[in-house]
């Protein structure tokens, strides 16, 4: 295999991936969330005056749904400047390699956890909370069949 694309800037794609990254370590939160809610829900139901309650039901709200958007802010508030320039997406049989103008990282494939595939991209997850976003619309759909065929003959 080898693909060989350019990848601008896309701020919509980062959050994306931002996201994605932040919902896969939510999970231990949002137990906590429901669990809060429920308790916040019965003591209010046992006292309608319980400030304990609304504010034990208020923190399990934000559990539920405040914390990925406020995770995904600050990671894009976090980023370099040099992410902020688009890269070069190199991918071989042996490494998958990302080029910014200032910056180079190479992965080998040995070290993949998996891919996870959505829609519009491959996230080649080295590791839980490591992504590589491999965007799909870049590729041309021979490109995309020669690297959904490689994807599927990586040991898992």
């Amino acid at each position: 295999m080898q693909i060989s694309i350019s990848v601008p800037y896309d701020e919509q794609r980062l959050r994306r991936t931002l996201r994605f990254l932040a919902n896969r370590q939510m999970k231990p939160y949002r137990i906590l969330g429901v669990a809060f809610v429920v308790l916040g829900a019965a003591l209010i139901a046992l006292d309608l005056t319980s400030p304990a309650g609304y504010g034990i039901t208020a923190g399990g709200l934000a559990l539920l749904f405040a914390v990925v958007p406020i995770t995904v802010a600050s990671g894009m508030r976090m980023q370099s400047a040099a992410v902020k320039q688009g890269y070069h997406l190199s991918l071989t049989d042996e490494w998958a390699q990302v080029s910014y103008p200032l910056v180079e990282s190479r992965f080998r494939w040995q070290g993949l956890d998996r891919v996870v595939e959505t829609p519009e991209v491959w996230y080649a997850m080295f590791g839980k909370a490591q992504a590589l976003t491999i965007p799909k619309d870049l590729m041309a759909p021979e490109q995309q069949a020669q690297f959904s065929a490689f994807t599927a003959n990586l040991p898992r």
